[in-house]
């Protein structure tokens, strides 16, 4: 009888050409070094070619990894997403007991749209790929909730609410981000989209942004999750 384990490793991955052009590839990024350990890079699907799916001409890995939770509200305190990882080789086993269940790791997620994945993933090649074209969210490991022979399973946190983070005092404003427009923090390196007051413009010298959600959702997109350097939810505080 073949095992939940033996299934994993056996596993057929999806491959980018039964994937629609718009859809959001995950790409992960597991980051080991301020533990002692190193770089990882893991995508669930397997590109055109049935190889490992190559974003701004770095391989990813293939294995089923999935993340759930990782919705924004306004309302009440922050979701804890979890980032299921499968112990292939006693890989999660292994990292935990090494560098303490991966605790204060940072992971990084990034979403591209398939139409913009680099050339190499196609066989025919892609004249529209574009590594400036994601969404990139970045967390820390809290702690691991589970570790089974198959799966390890880990609470992340936003980086500013992780266990003794710290950080320069700043005022709370509800509806103003405090991000640099195209920082790391900000994250967007996309096309011009529209200036300081939200006036669409192709011109890059005049492609500020707002500094508003609204500014934000329209180079991220209306769903997606944003990277807002605000905290929408600061007017409903009470003093």
């Amino acid at each position: 009888m073949t095992t939940r384990f033996e299934q994993i490793k056996q596993k057929t991955f999806p491959l980018l050409s039964e994937q629609d052009d718009n859809v959001m590839v995950d790409l992960w990024e597991i980051d080991l070094r301020k533990l002692g350990g190193k770089q990882h890079y893991f995508c669930a699907i397997a590109n055109e070619k049935g190889g490992e799916v190559v974003w701004q001409g770095k391989a990813y890995g293939r294995l089923p990894i999935a993340g759930e939770g990782f919705e924004l509200s306004s309302q009440g305190a922050p979701k804890r997403p979890k980032l299921s990882v499968p112990n292939i080789a006693g890989f999660v086993t292994a990292a935990t007991e090494e560098y303490s269940q991966m605790v204060g790791a940072t992971v990084v997620r990034r979403q591209v749209m398939k139409q913009f994945l680099d050339a190499v993933n196609f066989k025919a090649g892609n004249p529209a790929a574009d590594p400036l074209q994601e969404i990139k969210s970045k967390y820390v490991v809290e702690r691991m909730t589970s570790l089974t022979p198959e799966y390890g399973i880990f609470e992340l946190a936003y980086p500013s609410e992780s266990v003794g983070s710290t950080f320069p005092c700043r005022m709370m404003l509800a509806d103003l981000c405090c991000w640099e427009y195209r920082s790391e923090e900000c994250s967007y390196a996309g096309h011009p989209v529209a200036d300081e007051y939200d006036m669409p413009t192709g011109d890059i010298n005049k492609d500020k942004c707002s500094k508003r959600i609204l500014g934000c959702k329209a180079r991220f997109g209306e769903t997606a999750v944003l990277p807002f350097g605000g905290w929408p939810g600061a007017d409903k505080v009470r003093t």
